[in-house]
C-alpha cells in the first residue's frame, strides 16, 4: 500500500471548516487532549534471533501494561520480511525502509547499533526482561504536563482518505515543531526467528504498513519525491500558550504492497474494511543538532 500525501491547507489560529465537522472553541478543527503519552519503538527484524527471544516479549509486556498511555511501533529493519517500502510518485522503484534509516539515526539521544533496540521516548538501550524499567520510564514521562498535543479526524473515500489535524500548545515555548503520521497494522501472523529457529505462525502487532505520511518531501537527488520521515515544520519561533495549528492532508492509496517479500500481503485499499489498521500522529521538535525529540502524539483506529 502506497500513500501519496499532498498538503491542502495549513493555518495558524484559522482555517476553513466543513459543515459536517463540529469545531472546537476558537476555530480549532479538533481539541487535543491535555494528556502526555510515550513513544515506544522496537527496532527489530524477522530474521533477528534475539528479537524473537527477548526483544518482542519485553516490548510487548511493557506496551500492554501502558495501554492507551503508549504509542508503540515495531520498526522493521530493511531486510526484514515485514519491512515497509516507500515508492516515489509514479515510480515503481522501491526504497526499502527509507524511514528506518532516519528513525535509527535522527531521534535525539537514541543510538540503534543492532537489533533488537528498545526505545521509550528519547531513551534507548533497554535489555531483555527490562519491561518494568521501560514502563516506569514511560510513566515518569507521562506524568509531565504536556507542552503540546495533536488530534485529528479522517474521512475515508474510494481512493484513500483526508486527514485534518489540530496541534495545540498548552505552554509557552519556542522551537521548530513538526508533525507526521504512520499507518500500522495489528494481528499480522508471519514467521519470526526465535533463538535461532523460525516460529510460525507468530503474531506481530504495530507493524508500519505505509511510509511516513507528511506534507514534506525530499527534493534532491535520487530521493526526490519521497516523504520525509519527520515531516516539515508546522510552526517555529516563539509560541504562546493556547496557540494551535490546523493542517489538512490528502492521501491517495496506489494499492502497492509495503511488505517484503512482495508475495506476503499486498494490501488493497478498501474504505469499508480497515480493521486492525491504525493511524498515529506524532509531534516532533527539531533540535539545533538536526535531530528530533519526541513531544507527544495520539493513535486512532482507521
Amino acid at each position: 500500500m502506497l500513500f501519496t500525501a499532498v498538503l491542502i491547507t495549513a493555518s495558524v489560529f484559522s482555517g476553513c471548516k466543513k459543515k459536517e465537522e463540529a469545531p472546537a472553541a476558537g476555530g480549532a478543527w479538533y481539541e487535543p487532549e491535555q494528556k502526555q503519552r510515550s513513544l515506544m519503538m522496537n527496532f527489530t527484524a524477522t530474521w533477528c534471533t534475539y528479537c524473537g527471544q527477548w526483544g518482542h516479549p519485553t516490548f510487548h509486556a511493557s506496551e500492554l501494561s501502558l495501554g492507551d498511555n503508549a504509542l508503540p511501533f515495531n520498526v522493521q529493519a530493511a531486510q526484514s520480511e515485514l519491512a515497509a517500502v516507500q515508492y516515489k510518485p509514479g515510480n515503481d522503484t522501491p526504497y526499502y525502509a527509507r524511514h528506518m534509516s532516519e528513525l535509527t539515526t535522527l531521534i535525539n539521544n537514541v543510538a540503534v547499533g543492532g537489533y533488537p533496540t528498545l526505545m521509550v521516548n528519547n531513551k534507548g538501550g533497554y535489555a531483555g526482561g527490562s519491561q518494568a524499567t521501560m514502563t516506569a520510564d514511560a510513566n515518569a514521562f507521562n506524568a509531565n504536563a504536556p507542552v503540546a498535543n495533536i488530534n485529528f479526524g479522517i474521512t475515508k473515500n474510494a481512493n484513500g482518505f483526508v486527514a485534518r489535524t489540530t496541534t495545540k500548545f498548552f505552554k509557552e515555548t519556542s522551537g521548530d515543531y513538526h508533525i507526521t503520521m504512520f499507518i500500522t497494522q495489528n494481528g499480522i501472523n508471519h514467521r519470526q526467528n526465535v533463538s535461532g529457529t523460525y516460529v510460525s505462525p507468530y503474531n506481530h502487532d504495530n507493524i508500519i504498513r505505509a511510509f511516513p505520511i507528511s506534507n514534506a518531501k525530499e527534493t534532491a537527488g535520487s530521493l526526490a519525491g519521497l516523504n520525509k520521515t519527520f515531516g516539515n515544520a508546522i510552526i517555529s519561533g516563539s509560541i504562546s500558550a493556547g496557540k494551535f495549528v490546523n493542517t489538512e492532508l490528502s492521501f491517495v492509496a496506489d494499492n502497492k504492497t509495503t511488505m517484503l517479500p512482495s508475495t506476503f500481503n499486498t494490501f488493497m485499499w478498501n474504505q469499508s474494511n480497515t480493521s486492525n489498521l491504525y493511524v498515529t500522529a506524532l509531534i516532533w521538535k527539531k533540535e539545533s543538532n538536526g535531530k528530533f525529540t519526541f513531544v507527544n502524539g495520539v493513535r486512532k483506529a482507521l
